[in-house]
């Protein structure tokens, strides 16, 4: 077994005030319904635990069961994998810029593939990529949503 990791960092201007874009992203709800090819997820408190459906890439299968905690404070939402085979976390930083607000996100994931020791070497750079693009398309979900609720 080797793990991968991806990470995607970017600034976004908002065009809705600070409060709405923080109650956005910390809404569970909301992150789940962004989250590509869920089977199931439960909250518990600010926790979700997702598994994610299989995904079959012929020499390789993985299918996602992790534990994720969302904390927002202030102007910063925070979240981190308790456990599972699927890692991430991240920040969502919420400043205020004129009418709207500057978005500043990060997220690391990271996963646990069963792939040959000599394969990992060569695959790392090409998952990372492929992490890092999951991430970007995750984040352009959500401000799509955030852009298309009613106000």
């Amino acid at each position: 077994m080797a793990w991968f990791e991806g990470t995607h960092s970017e600034s976004r201007q908002l065009d809705v005030d600070p409060t709405t874009a923080r109650e956005h992203f910390a809404d569970l709800d909301t992150i789940v319904a962004a989250t590509k090819g869920v089977a199931s997820a439960e909250i518990d408190g600010r926790t979700i635990h997702f598994v994610l459906e299989e995904e079959d890439h012929g020499v390789v299968k993985f299918q996602g069961d992790f534990h994720c905690t969302y904390t927002l404070e202030g102007d910063t939402l925070r979240w981190a994998t308790r456990e599972g085979n699927l890692q991430q976390s991240g920040e969502a930083r919420f400043t205020p810029a004129g009418d709207g607000v500057t978005l500043d996100y990060t997220e690391t994931v990271k996963v646990e593939l069963g792939v040959p020791a000599m394969m990992a070497p060569m695959l790392k750079p090409v998952l990372a990529a492929v992490l890092a693009k999951e991430v970007k398309e995750y984040l352009g979900r959500m401000v799509t949503r955030l852009e298309q609720a009613p106000t």
